[in-house]
């Protein structure tokens, strides 16, 4: 079965930080870092959704994200077409104690909803990694969002792939480094005495 890593905004944010320490010493490691995973994307090993995309923010002092969304921006996938059931999953996963706790108005409660569809891409992601699942793939889903709950009005992805319930499965970034690249990526540290 083919397989396919979906991943979120702060896992890609996270990995360009992996070996930030050399990105301003020999940026040979970061260099090469960003060349493979640049080239997993553009393979289709690795899928960025649009709404991913749009959540990735660009900053003057480091170029590296401009460089990167630049970089990508071709194979992004249009996740427009599952707006139903991105939806459908907002209503099986409403945190009820949260609207009860948080949003006492009806109206705040439905604002809040909405917000949370345009503001994250956390339901995009999930759905995308259904579509693909239907298409016999086996999609991983890499993100760094932890189980913990907040004041978010639906469940955090960890929750939604529990196999009890979505049946996806989810990783972090080190994960699909050190696990699924384990032939591709080799890693040495050496650290020299004075």
């Amino acid at each position: 079965m083919e397989r396919k890593l979906v991943i979120d905004a702060n896992s890609i944010i996270i990995f360009f930080r992996y070996y930030y320490f050399d990105k301003y010493n020999s940026r040979e490691i970061y260099g090469k870092l960003f060349e493979f995973i640049v080239s997993k994307i553009k393979a289709g090993e690795i899928i960025v959704i649009d709404k991913v995309f749009n959540e990735l923010h660009e900053s003057r002092q480091d170029p590296t994200m401009t460089n990167f969304k630049k970089q990508i921006k071709k194979e992004v996938v249009k996740t427009e077409f599952l707006l139903e059931k991105i939806e459908d999953l907002r209503d099986r996963y409403r945190i009820k104690y949260n609207e009860e706790k948080f949003y006492d108005d009806p109206n705040r409660l439905e604002l809040e909803l909405q917000n949370y569809l345009e503001k994250y891409a956390d339901l995009y992601l999930v759905s995308y990694c259904k579509n693909l699942e239907e298409q016999g793939i086996k999609p991983i889903l890499i993100t760094e969002e932890s189980p913990k709950p907040d004041k978010k009005p639906v469940e955090k992805i960890p929750t939604i792939c529990k196999w009890e319930n979505e049946g996806i499965g989810y990783r972090k970034i080190p994960y699909a480094l050190f696990e699924i690249y384990k032939d591709e990526l080799k890693f040495k540290l050496e650290v020299k005495n004075k």
